[in-house]
């Protein structure tokens, strides 16, 4: 470690700091006010927002939270739900970019093609997925497949759309000059074109990857395939309004992390673009 390691982080904490204290306090506040607002009878009797029934409390969802990762009070465990819609989310996420990126590259690059899909991609993409939701089902039955096929379906037009922007992007007179170089439409799609479309369609990743947990976890809830939407599904039916916050509170960690796992990814394969 460097001599000037220490000094940076002190830099930062410095910089940082005021600003965490500020976000623990409007934390703390915030849960504080959840916690014993609702125990005031005067408020209690203003409606359903300060009704313990249905707004819970942060002492019980934190007990909810606990039973729900021990297994404790014949709670279910709650690792296999999230392994279940993690899978399918990045799995959904990986095939979408992938599918959305080469269709993007493809149509950038050959105008005629671009012309002649452009107008049943828009409305393809105009359709509302949830909508589809009970055809893939009754296609591939209620099974993780038709989750990861539906978050598919919502990644995909995210990432074709920014490929096709990306690739779209390229200056015409870089074009041109490769082609006075001897380029063929080979050469520019891979050498000139394809960096451009990586570029755009890895930019969109934290929102795709966002996006695909959202898509799966209603798509849960819809069909009842085991994951945190079916988790969910349980505890509205049930009317347990502390499992359903903790249920949210779960999914809120686990969407931070993915995202900031897709920051962290884009950033390590996109190292060379601000060169």
């Amino acid at each position: 470690m460097s001599a000037g390691t220490p000094s940076r982080w002190r830099a930062r904490l410095s910089a940082r700091g005021p600003v965490w204290l500020a976000q623990l306090m409007l934390l703390t506040t915030f849960l504080l006010a959840w916690q014993y607002l609702p125990q005031i009878p005067a408020l209690k009797a203003m409606g359903h927002l300060f009704d313990p029934y249905f707004v819970s409390s942060p002492q019980r969802i934190a007990r909810e939270l606990y039973n729900l990762a021990t297994g404790n009070d014949n709670s279910p465990v709650i690792w296999g739900f999230i392994g279940a819609t993690v899978y399918a989310s990045l799995l959904g996420t990986a095939i979408g970019m992938v599918l959305g990126a080469a269709f993007g590259l493809l149509l950038s690059n050959f105008r005629f093609a671009s012309e002649v899909m452009r107008p049943f991609i828009i409305g393809m993409n105009a359709v509302p997925r949830i909508a589809l939701v009970p055809i893939i089902v009754i296609v591939f039955g209620p099974t993780s497949t038709s989750c990861v096929i539906i978050s598919v379906l919502v990644v995909f037009f995210v990432a074709f759309f920014n490929a096709y922007e990306g690739g779209t992007s390229v200056r015409p007179e870089l074009v041109q000059n490769a082609r006075l170089l001897g380029a063929d439409h080979w050469h520019i799609l891979v050498r000139i074109r394809l960096p451009f479309v990586m570029a755009w369609t890895l930019a969109s990743l934290p929102l795709s990857v966002t996006f695909a947990v959202i898509t799966v976890v209603t798509a849960e809830i819809l069909t009842g395939v085991p994951g945190m939407g079916s988790l969910l599904g349980t505890a509205a039916v049930t009317g347990n309004s502390a499992l359903t916050f903790a249920v949210v509170i779960a999914l809120a960690v686990v969407g931070i992390a993915i995202t900031l796992a897709a920051d962290a990814l884009r950033a390590r394969v996109l190292h060379w673009w601000g060169q």
